[in-house]
């Protein structure tokens, strides 16, 4: 409006003593001028929504050239330095998210214990997340979810790394039947996980921590916190919602571990330093054969190769499927199953693709205990470290009756001041050390 009076005052001004043809060109440049400023009016209302706090720094056909950068490290030699290099998150500094930050770095051996965790899942998952162009540090939803534990199962009954609810689980094609649950297969239920977070995204217009939100709580809650917001004329980006309580602890989480581990000399946090020879490796088994003869056949304990295809519900591999199985064991395995019949293909590499039989298989391997999270470090012969993530229900009374030691001992252990514990904590636990009771 103030264009057109400004144009109006300058035509009157200079009508009386100029002529038509004057006039006519110095209406043509008003004309010009005006249509500019409308153009910069315009752009500046058209941009997202919301602005989205994780920005993807790579694009798909330059994120492995190797030449881009002197310090590059890919996914196979180390995915969470990759991860590390990839991160370009804007952390906000407020109250909840150093709160966060705090509460996990009471126990810094236990989030590296979690971390370390992740090594044979992270492989896989990191360059699914690079293959659809999603930011690296998505990996670190499971670490929250599930302690990188295919296992865990929470009381609202999600299941597996990504913590999969039955009716999202069936809205993004993850299969249970009496035999298999898909939530808890790596392979699946990372990529019905991509599915639904580029979903989500899409949704909220690419900001980050609405999507994050939802993830937790659900799109429709978040929906209808910001039809709330809205109707009262409040702003509408994640930190003004009113959400349930576990969704107002989880993105500030989230961000709190990205800062942790972008930051991660800082805060005195030693990030895993991974082996390709502990990634899993897929193998096609045409028939029906049993995880405990599978077990002998590869050198792995029940335990362990349960924990890698925990979709199997009756430890049973149903052929034609695939099995999981760590790198450093997948040749020799191969070999064995071959020499019965009960293999197709030849073994894959889940970041290849395609199957592969050529591989190096050299390598002297530890694993860590499906029930438990040990640290590489803690190993000694009078002491068990594990790591336990705190569930619904959970007192650190029931915690302690259940390992049998003292509730001043995780005290001691975990540098807490009172027994109050949370959902999603992780408390260090001495099993040898502990006094008796």
């Amino acid at each position: 409006m103030f264009v057109f009076l400004e144009a109006k005052k300058i035509f009157f001004r200079y009508n009386a003593n100029l002529n038509l043809g004057k006039i006519y060109g110095l209406m043509k440049k008003l004309l010009i001028f005006t249509a500019l400023c409308l153009f910069l009016i315009a752009c500046q209302h058209h941009g997202p929504r919301y602005n989205p706090v994780v920005r993807i720094k790579y694009s798909k056909n330059t994120a492995n050239n190797t030449n881009s950068s002197s310090n590059y490290v890919s996914i196979t030699q180390n995915p969470w330095q990759y991860m590390l290099n990839q991160i370009e998150a804007n952390v906000p500094e407020n109250s909840r998210v150093s709160a966060e930050r705090e509460r996990l770095l009471r126990n810094p051996k236990g989030f590296e214990a979690v971390a370390l965790r992740s090594e044979p899942y992270v492989y896989y998952i990191i360059n699914q997340l690079h293959k659809n162009n999603l930011p690296a540090e998505l990996a670190l939803i499971p670490l929250i979810e599930s302690a990188y534990d295919p296992l865990a199962t929470s009381s609202a009954q999600a299941a597996g790394l990504w913590q999969f609810v039955p009716i999202t689980a069936k809205e993004y094609g993850l299969q249970r039947s009496s035999s298999f649950d898909a939530r808890r297969d790596l392979i699946a239920s990372t990529n019905s996980a991509i599915s639904l977070l580029q979903n989500l995204n899409k949704r909220f217009d690419g900001d980050w921590l609405l999507t994050l939100a939802a993830y937790n709580a659900g799109e429709g809650r978040v929906r209808k916190a910001i039809e709330r917001n809205q109707a009262k004329g409040l702003p509408i980006n994640y930190w003004s919602l009113d959400l349930p309580t576990e969704t107002m602890h989880y993105v500030p989480k989230i961000l709190a571990i990205i800062d942790i581990v972008k930051n991660n000399k800082r805060y005195g946090i030693k990030l895993p330093d991974c082996n390709y020879e502990n990634s899993l490796v897929r193998i096609d088994i045409s028939k029906n054969i049993s995880l405990a003869k599978i077990a002998k056949y590869s050198e792995l304990s029940l335990d362990e190769l349960a924990t890698y295809n925990a979709g199997y519900v009756q430890q049973t591999v149903n052929g034609p499927f695939h099995l999981l199985v760590p790198y450093a064991h997948a040749k020799s395995l191969f070999k064995k199953l071959q020499a019965e019949n009960l293999v197709v293909n030849e073994i894959t590499e889940l970041l290849q693709d395609t199957p592969r039989s050529n591989m190096a298989f050299e390598f002297r391997t530890s694993f860590i205990q499906s029930n438990s999270i040990v640290s590489k470090d803690s190993f000694s012969k009078n002491v068990k470290k594990i790591v336990y993530l705190v569930k619904a229900g959970d007192s650190l009374y029931s915690i302690a009756q259940n390992y049998r030691v003292k509730i001043t001992d995780i005290l001691q252990w975990n540098n807490l001041k009172n027994s109050r514990v949370q959902e999603g904590d992780m408390l260090t636990i001495n099993l040898v050390n502990a006094n008796p009771i």
